[in-house]
This record gives C-alpha cells, sequence and structure tokens, in this order.
C-alpha cells in the first residue's frame, strides 16, 4: 500500500512539475516568415570531339563551334530568387594539340552577355590530360547569365603538336555543371 502511495504521489509530483514548468512562448506565426538557402547542382553542357573531327574535306580546321541553347536562367523563380552561381568545366585531352575554348553567353538577339576561355594543353602521348575551370556569377555577371539563353562553344587549335588528320588519335571533351545558390523568401506581412 506504501509502495503505491508513492508510486501514485511521485506520478503527481511529475505531473505537477511539467505542467508549472517554464517554456518559451512559441509563435507559430513564424511560419509566414520562410527563408531557405538551397544549393542545386545541375550537368550543363557535354562536348565531345574526335581528332579528326578537325580535319575535314582533306583539310584541317583550326575551329569547331557548337550552340547549346538553354531555357534556364531566364525563368522567373531562377531570375527572382538565384543569388550567385558557379559554373564548373573539366577538359579532357588526349589529342597532340592545345585548344582554346571560348565559352559565349547570348540573350535572345545573339547579343554577347558574358565570355570567358579556357586552354586545353596538348597531349604528346595521347594520354588524358584534365584541365578545370570554373567560372562564378555574381553581381552584374549574374545578370548578364539571367538573361542568357544560348551558350556558344568555340574550340580553336592552337599552332603546334602534330598536324591533323583522320588518322590522328584522340579526343577532347567538355564538361560542365552548374551549382546554383538560391534564396527563397516568403514574408507574409
Amino acid at each position: 500500500m506504501i509502495n503505491n502511495f508513492i508510486k501514485y504521489a511521485f506520478i503527481v509530483m511529475l505531473s505537477t512539475i511539467t505542467i508549472f514548468s517554464c517554456t518559451k512562448e512559441i509563435d507559430f506565426n513564424q511560419i509566414n516568415d520562410v527563408s531557405l538557402k538551397p544549393v542545386v547542382a545541375l550537368n550543363l553542357i557535354f562536348f565531345n570531339a574526335l581528332a579528326s573531327d578537325f580535319f575535314i574535306d582533306r583539310i584541317e580546321q583550326s575551329t569547331i563551334k557548337d550552340t547549346v541553347v538553354i531555357d534556364l536562367f531566364n525563368r522567373g523563380f531562377i531570375i527572382d530568387n538565384l543569388v550567385k552561381a558557379e559554373l564548373v568545366f573539366e577538359t579532357t585531352n588526349s589529342i597532340d594539340k592545345s585548344f582554346n575554348i571560348k565559352v559565349d553567353f547570348l540573350d535572345t538577339s545573339n547579343r554577347l552577355k558574358h565570355t570567358f576561355t579556357l586552354t586545353a594543353p596538348a597531349s604528346p602521348l595521347n594520354t588524358d590530360i584534365i584541365t578545370s575551370h570554373i567560372e562564378v556569377f555574381e553581381n552584374t555577371s549574374l545578370d548578364a547569365l539571367k538573361v542568357s539563353n544560348k551558350i556558344e562553344l568555340t574550340l580553336q587549335a592552337l599552332s603546334g603538336g602534330m598536324p591533323l588528320n583522320n588518322d590522328t588519335p584522340g579526343v577532347i571533351t567538355l564538361k560542365s555543371k552548374g551549382v546554383f545558390f538560391l534564396n527563397i523568401e516568403r514574408d507574409t506581412k
């Protein structure tokens, strides 16, 4: 009987402490003020050219161009919430010739908004030589990115190395990914 009395007294005391304990008042209206800062990574571009792609009609070509339409940056959600972008480019070259890779960002009227150039060093032994470049977009360069809807790649073979023909071994590849920093805020006050 004393054990039951002690058990019930303990339960009552614990309940009393729980009921009258100090708690911070919870403001459920905070749900209206939301701030999310996600980071999203996406693959953007993949380009692959054999050494023989620079040899057309028995003439060595010094440049190859490719254009990629990207309708990602000019959407309302991206324009409103994108605060920073990093585009990571990786080149792999196994051709015995160096290349410049010019990356141009164009708007819907084909006006140049941003540009930069990468260099892929020659591979005399036809082994993969990997280089990378990170292009950071903030402030005015971010504004230029947001109005871009095309990326134009220009691969230019530089002088030196072996002349290119249909039998030249090797390949040059370019791949890129975008890392996008968003700031999504909702304030209903």
